[in-house]
C-alpha cells in the first residue's frame, strides 16, 4: 500500500482567517468542535490573563491560539511527509503507514484544538491558588488544566468524537511514560520544540508589541523529520530535526527565552498575577460565589459557564465588601512595589559554591515569610513572594552519550531535542563537543527569580524583613532598600 500524505485526506468545510497563519481551515467534525459551548467559551479566556495590564494589546484569548496550534500541527504533518519522501533512508525503518494515517492526523489535529479547553479564567494565574485550596483540604487535590481537558473531551465532546478520544486525551495529557499512541504525535503536540510553542511564541510577541518571539518556521519545518530510535529496547518512531537546522533551533529556544525574560516572567506581570491568585484564593476559603474546583471534574458542564467577566465580577464585589488591601492593584490597577528580581542559576549535577548555596538558601527562606495556605485570612498580609523557574534544554541522556541507538525511558525524551547528524547518528547539541552554538552553555541550567512584594501604603516592613537578604547581594550594597517601581 502507496503512503499518501494525510492532508489530502482532508475535506475542508470551514475557513477562518488568522492574523498569525491566514486562513484555518476545518472539516467538518472540526468545524463542529468549534461550535461546541465548551469550545466558543475559549472566546473569554485570554491566552496571558492579567498581563493585559502591563502590556495593553494582550487582549488575544485561547480561542485563537488553539486554532493556530491546530494550524502548527497541519504544517508540521505535511513537512515531516514530504521530508521523509525525499530522505526516506535517512529517517530509518519507520511505521509510515500509521506516523501519517489519516486515524492519527485527525486525532492530532483535534488534541490541538481541544487541548485548553480545561484552562480556568485567566489562564495560568489561578493554578498556584488552587495548589493552596489543595493544601488546606478545602479541595480534594490539586491539578492542572490538562486533566479537566480530557474530561471536558471523554464528557461533553465524546458522543461527536467517537473513536478518536482515546488518542485525544493521550495526546492531551503528554505522558511520554504512559503513551500506547505515537510518539511522533506525541512529540507535535507536547515536547521542546512543538505547535504549542510555535504558535504561542509568535503570536504573544505580536500582541503584546514585542519582537523577541519571532521563529524561523520555515526552516524549522524543513529540518523536522520523522526518525526511528530505541526506547527501552523498543523501536519508536519520534520527532527529530536534521542538523542543518541547529541555528532555527538555537533561535527558538532564544526566543522562548526571551518571551519568558521579558513577557511571561516580567515583575509587574507576576505581582498582579499574584494577587489575582490570593484574591481567588482567600474568597474560595469561606462562602465562594462560584464552584469549588473539584467539582468540575464530576461536572463539566458547571465549568462552561466559568468565566473571566464572571470571575472578575465576583472578586471585585466580594474584595470591596471584605476591604481588602488586594482591591486595588486587582480591580483598579494600583501597582504593588516590588523588590527584585534576585537571580539564581544552578547547574544540574553541578558544585554551588558555598557562598551561592547561602544566598540560595536564605532565597528560599524568605519565600517562605508568607504562605497563604496556612492562617492566610487570619492576618492582613502586606508581603508575598514569587519564584518563578525555567530550564529550556536537558543534555541528552547518559545513556544515549554510550550508546547512540538506545533511549532507557520515554520519560527522559521531555526536555531533549533529537538533533540528527548528516551519517543519521544522534548529535547532542548540549555537548561543548558539538560547539558552534550557545546551546551548550544554557543546557541543564535552572534559572530561578525570585520577587518579593508589598502593599503600597506600607512599605516600612519589607526593609526589615529584606535587610539580610540585601546584605548577601552585592547589587544592593550601595543601595541597600532600593525599592523599584
Amino acid at each position: 500500500m502507496t503512503t499518501i500524505n494525510p492532508l489530502n485526506s482532508l475535506k475542508i468545510t470551514k475557513r477562518i482567517a488568522d492574523p498569525v497563519h491566514g486562513l484555518i481551515r476545518l472539516n467538518e467534525i472540526e468545524a463542529k468542535v468549534l461550535q461546541h459551548p465548551a469550545f466558543q467559551r475559549l472566546r473569554d479566556i485570554t491566552q496571558l490573563g492579567i498581563a493585559k495590564y502591563v502590556y495593553p494589546g494582550a487582549m488575544h484569548n485561547r480561542f485563537s491560539h488553539s486554532l493556530g496550534m491546530l494550524q502548527n500541527v497541519t504544517d508540521m504533518y505535511d513537512s515531516a511527509f514530504r521530508n521523509w519522501k525525499r530522505y526516506s533512508d535517512f529517517c530509518g525503518e519507520i511505521e509510515a503507514d500509521w506516523i501519517f494515517s489519516e486515524e492519527l492526523f485527525q486525532s492530532s489535529r483535534l488534541a490541538a484544538l481541544c487541548h485548553d479547553l480545561g484552562h480556568f479564567p485567566f489562564s495560568h494565574n489561578l493554578e498556584q491558588a488552587l495548589d493552596w485550596l489543595a493544601e488546606t483540604k478545602i479541595i480534594d487535590k490539586s491539578y492542572r488544566h490538562e486533566k479537566l481537558s480530557t474530561v471536558i473531551v471523554r464528557e461533553l465532546l465524546g458522543p461527536m468524537l467517537g473513536d478518536y478520544v482515546p488518542n485525544i486525551n493521550a495526546l492531551i495529557e503528554g505522558d511520554y511514560s504512559k503513551m500506547s499512541n505515537s510518539m511522533f504525535a506525541n512529540f507535535l503536540v507536547s515536547s521542546s520544540i512543538d505547535s504549542d510553542r510555535m504558535d504561542y511564541l509568535v503570536r504573544d510577541s505580536m500582541h503584546c508589541g514585542v519582537d523577541h518571539g519571532r521563529i524561523d518556521k520555515e526552516r524549522l519545518l524543513d529540518s523536522l523529520i520523522p526518525f526511528s530510535i530505541s526506547i527501552g529496547g523498543k523501536m519508536q518512531d519520534v520527532l527529530a530535526f536534521h542538523s542543518k537546522g541547529i541555528e532555527a533551533v538555537e533561535q527558538f529556544l532564544l526566543a522562548r527565552h526571551r518571551m519568558h525574560q521579558t513577557v511571561y516572567f516580567n515583575p509587574t506581570v507576576i505581582g498582579f498575577e499574584g494577587g489575582l491568585s490570593r484574591a481567588y484564593y482567600r474568597i474560595s476559603t469561606d462562602n465562594p460565589p462560584w464552584d469549588l474546583p473539584d467539582i468540575y471534574l464530576e461536572d463539566p458542564e458547571k465549568f462552561i459557564k466559568f468565566n473571566e467577566a464572571q470571575l472578575f465580577s465576583q472578586i471585585k464585589s466580594n474584595l470591596q465588601k471584605q476591604d481588602s488591601w488586594l482591591y486595588q492593584p486587582i480591580c483598579e490597577r494600583s501597582p504593588l512595589t516590588k523588590m527584585g528580581p534576585f537571580y539564581f542559576t544552578m547547574i544540574r549535577g553541578g558544585e554551588i559554591k558555598p557562598q551561592e548555596r547561602d544566598r540560595f538558601g536564605l532565597l528560599k527562606e524568605m519565600q517562605t515569610i508568607e504562605n497563604p495556605a496556612i492562617d492566610w485570612n487570619g492576618k492582613d498580609h502586606w508581603i508575598f513572594t514569587e519564584n518563578k523557574e525555567q530550564t529550556l534544554l536537558d543534555p541528552l541522556p547518559r545513556s544515549i552519550n554510550e550508546k547512540n541507538d538506545n533511549f532507557e525511558d520515554a520519560r527522559s525524551l521531555k526536555n531533549v531535542i533529537l538533533l540528527v547528524g548528516a551519517n543519521r547518528n544522534i548529535i547532542d547539541p548540549t555537548s561543548i563537543d558539538y560547539g558552534h552554538t550557545f546551546l551548550p552553555f544554557i543546557s541543564g541550567h535552572t534559572y530561578y527569580r525570585f520577587l518579593f512584594y508589598c502593599h503600597k501604603k506600607d512599605t516600612t516592613k519589607i526593609f526589615e524583613k529584606l535587610k539580610p537578604l540585601l546584605d548577601k547581594f552585592d547589587i544592593y550594597q550601595s543601595r541597600k532598600a532600593n525599592i523599584l517601581s
